[in-house]
């Protein structure tokens, strides 16, 4: 079915296919460390993490033809979800947002190809009454209703949010790979041996040209290394997280029990079953290849662990939930060795004491599981504690973030920085902790700018997030020459868009709706990077436009975190 179409279609299958072979070829199951499971345990291949990459490599193929065609693009037609009653309306929106351009109903598979009812569009008639409910308790009604009536967005940012998240949700309902650190080529097992430790691999760690193995890597900071990829734990924690984000969603919205029972599944398999649990550490996170630990920044790899307990949190209500009693104790337990882990790892304590992005996340990852074990009178003491160690230390008074500003990938780290510092103010709001509006004080630290061995004072101290983000956001409206730091790497300007738009929902300034117009003339430019580099920075996005994150933003985080 998949060859049908273009040329250029077909050669872009048959190349996948090809790759297919060539992995399973040389790297064969045989190789992989599951000698331990139960003798009928397989990798299931519905839809494999190889085929789901040739599958997007068609999706973007089509959004790319689409382009340029008016008629498409500017008035794109939602099809009826196979759930929607024969009565409804047939729903619209405009535009072309989002990760494929002018592909608001389509996505990583032709929904055609499947007969398995999986809704793909928002259906007001069908949003369910618990879920409206929940909006209702968590945000203002005054700002609900201003948000949804008064800005003329809202409503098509909701049918193409939705139908964005639909896609991605019913390509993670039906992937049915297995997820799991015991998936990993014996070759690239952790010093340990032990097949349940998570392990991934340093990315800006190379082979040492002085040494006639190679052995140990050493780092060239802002070109990853593709090797990287050779050991999948990171990609598939990641993916945990991002398909519960999504089939969370898609259960919120059309309130399908499919998507629920999936997430249970996933959370079960990765964490607690007893053939393909991962064992409660990142003592092997940012391995480089030659050392016996890994780094202190591996710990940062769950970070976005926040997104699997609001999925939870979302779908609590469901049957799949009340089937498994012992899902959120059992998973609690994990979690409560985890942070034990975490508290005696001289890895950690070092990520901990960073005073960059890196303690920015660390900060937004233990409140977020400090959160999920109900140790509120902890996480709220972090939140404080953040007010000077992560927001007061980092912001300058013009906006920029200097400990960001010094790396060569400096716009690129400063928006990452950023996002973090805002999902680190939602958490602490949500604890009666105000760290929108700190302000530290001006000092100046030594630092050594761009890898110089020369190290020089800078001002740090004296801004607020609100600060941050107008600097970044006034910037990425600009050329890109203009941008004051050297940069190696590239830009996601919908990132800072959508910051944007929820900073102003925060701070009601009278400069937002021009910065706001300003940066959607940009959207859709390609940035070039200034200097040596690989062009524009990918950035996982999350949803196209920035919807779900305004709700979570006015819900204080009580409905669910933004994640990018």
């Amino acid at each position: 079915m998949f060859l049908r179409g273009s040329p250029r279609r077909a050669m872009i299958v048959l190349f996948g296919l090809c790759i297919l072979c060539i992995i399973f070829t040389f790297t064969p199951y045989s190789d992989l460390a599951v000698d331990h499971l139960p003798p009928n345990w397989r990798p299931k291949t519905t839809i494999s993490l190889e085929e789901e990459a040739v599958l997007e490599e068609i999706a973007k193929d089509r959004a790319n033809r689409r382009i340029g065609q008016k008629d498409n693009t500017d008035n794109t037609s939602i099809p009826s979800s196979s759930n929607t009653s024969t009565n409804s309306s047939t729903e619209t929106a405009s535009g072309s947002m989002g990760e494929y351009a002018g592909d608001v109903s389509g996505g990583l598979v032709d929904e055609d190809e499947f007969h398995d009812g999986l809704p793909t569009v928002f259906n007001e008639a069908l949003f369910p009454e618990s879920s409206q409910q929940i909006l209702k308790a968590n945000i203002e009604v005054k700002a609900l209703e201003s948000y949804m009536n008064d800005d003329p967005r809202s409503i098509d940012a909701r049918a193409k949010s939705v139908a964005y998240i639909l896609r991605h949700a019913n390509n993670a309902y039906r992937n049915d790979s297995v997820y799991s650190v015991v998936i990993k080529p014996k070759s690239k097992m952790p010093p340990s041996g032990n097949v349940h430790d998570y392990t991934s691999l340093a990315r800006y760690f190379w082979k040492n040209p002085d040494t006639e193995d190679g052995l140990p890597y050493v780092r060239h900071d802002g070109k990853p290394n593709p090797d990287m990829d050779s050991v999948w734990d990171y990609r598939l924690l990641r993916k945990v997280f991002r398909d519960c984000y999504y089939m969370a969603h898609g259960y919120f919205w059309t309130g399908e029990p499919r998507y629920a029972e999936k997430i249970v599944y996933r959370v079960k398999e990765w964490f607690l079953d007893e053939a393909t649990y991962m064992n409660p550490n990142l003592k092997y996170g940012s391995l480089i290849f030659g050392t016996e630990m890994g780094r202190p920044v591996g710990v940062l790899d769950m970070f976005k662990v926040f997104a699997m307990f609001d999925a939870l949190k979302m779908i609590e209500g469901s049957a799949a939930i009340q089937a498994e009693p012992q899902l959120i104790p059992d998973l609690q337990r994990w979690f409560t060795s985890y942070l034990e882990w975490i508290d005696a790892s001289p890895e950690a304590i070092q990520e901990r004491n960073a005073r960059n992005n890196h303690g920015t996340y660390f900060t937004v990852q233990y409140i977020s599981i400090l959160e999920f074990l109900g140790r509120d009178e902890e996480a709220t003491a972090m939140a404080e504690d953040a007010k000077e160690r992560r927001v007061g230390s980092q912001i300058r008074r013009d906006g920029a973030q200097p400990h960001e500003t010094i790396r060569p990938i400096s716009y690129f780290y400063s928006t990452f920085n950023l996002q973090g510092l805002m999902m680190l103010s939602m958490q602490a709001e949500s604890h009666g902790v105000d760290l929108w509006n700190h302000k530290g004080p001006i000092e100046f630290k030594t630092m050594r700018l761009n890898g110089s061995q020369k190290p020089v004072d800078v001002e740090v101290g004296g801004g607020t997030i609100e600060d941050a983000v107008r600097y970044l956001a006034d910037y990425g409206s600009r050329d890109v020459s203009e941008w004051p730091y050297p940069d190696a790497g590239g830009r996601s300007l919908r990132d800072v868009l959508k910051m944007t738009r929820a900073a102003s929902l925060i701070y009601k300034s009278d400069f937002w709706p021009d910065l706001i117009e300003r940066l959607e003339t940009k959207i859709g430019e390609t940035i070039a990077a200034e200097g040596e580099g690989d062009g524009e920075t990918v950035v996982e996005d999350g949803e196209p436009n920035g919807f779900l994150c305004e709700l979570g933003f006015l819900s204080k985080a009580s409905l669910w975190h933004c994640y990018r």
